[in-house]
């Protein structure tokens, strides 16, 4: 779906402003963390009148993580700019997560986060440094241009963990493949539908909440196969896609019939984290497009 970044030019900004764009991505990335954890009846999800399917963390536990990632997304953004070695923004990931951990008790809240946004402000430095715009489709291609190559071969698979595991079950890839593929499925599905229902309904709840729902209805989401198997993926695909069907969030009643789907999730353990963490990165990019760019 086109959209008005395809009329747009980037705004110029003066080098010696670079910390304060640094600055200013790392606050955009919070947000997105924010208007993720705040979206309320999320299904299986943590929010703020709910722990969905989680016994381990609640609300107050995801504002403190958040809290510690603060100034890694501009660090990441100026590692990206200055071209710096794979194993520098591994190796600060890496230290990000033992910080979160130390703020949540050893609760992984938001290590997707760490990886998936972290790669994402590293490509808007890169873009930056080239001064190209930062529109989803350069921030994506620069992951790919830069890093794919390191992501697929450099970074090693722990066989005992949750990902690994579910790739030798099922077949089913992780994070890695997807921020090494530029975000595919964002780039041709999910941003595109958070644009149309915002044009649509000028309403942020209904955009995410739409958004969140096309995500779970299309990805192989690796928490929800790890708490309840292949077929417990297949129910809440259903389920979500049956959602949008029927009109999603343009539907009278669509609290109700999201809140069943809610129950359902929790009822059966299951917890949609993968696309938690991608709806972050695609509210993320959507930020970055309007706040760097403006019409011609």
């Amino acid at each position: 779906m086109s959209t008005l970044l395809d009329q747009t030019r980037q705004l110029q900004v003066p080098k010696p402003a670079q910390q304060a764009i640094w600055q200013h991505i790392d606050d955009l990335a919070c947000e997105a963390l924010y208007d993720e954890l705040s979206l309320e009846n999320k299904p299986g999800l943590v929010c703020p009148s709910s722990n969905g399917s989680h016994t381990d963390m609640t609300h107050q536990t995801f504002i403190d993580s958040i809290t510690s990632l603060k100034g890694y997304f501009a660090t990441l953004s100026q590692f990206g700019y200055e071209d710096r070695p794979f194993d520098d923004i591994k190796n600060q990931g890496v230290f990000q997560e033992e910080k979160m951990r130390q703020a949540t008790h050893s609760i992984n809240t938001h290590k997707g986060a760490i990886f998936n946004l972290g790669f994402v402000c590293a490509a808007i430095g890169r873009c930056i440094q080239v001064e190209i715009p930062l529109t989803a489709k350069n921030i994506c291609a620069q992951l790919v241009e830069h890093w794919q190559v390191d992501l697929n071969t450099r970074l090693a698979r722990d066989p005992s963990s949750h990902g690994q595991i579910m790739f030798k079950q099922y077949g089913i890839t992780g994070a890695i493949e997807m921020v090494a593929n530029g975000f595919e499925v964002i780039q041709d599905q999910i941003l595109p539908c958070f644009y149309e229902t915002i044009y649509r309904t000028q309403d942020f709840e209904k955009s995410s909440m739409q958004t969140l729902m096309l995500l779970i209805s299309v990805l192989s989401d690796t928490n929800i196969v790890w708490r309840g198997g292949i077929d417990s993926l297949r129910n809440a695909q259903r389920l979500a896609m049956q959602f949008l069907q029927a009109g999603g969030v343009y539907q009278s009643d669509w609290r109700q019939q999201v809140n069943e789907i809610s129950q359902y999730f929790i009822q059966h353990n299951l917890s949609p984290g993968g696309s938690a963490d991608l709806f972050a990165v695609t509210i993320f990019l959507y930020k970055v497009e309007n706040e760097f760019n403006y019409p011609i």
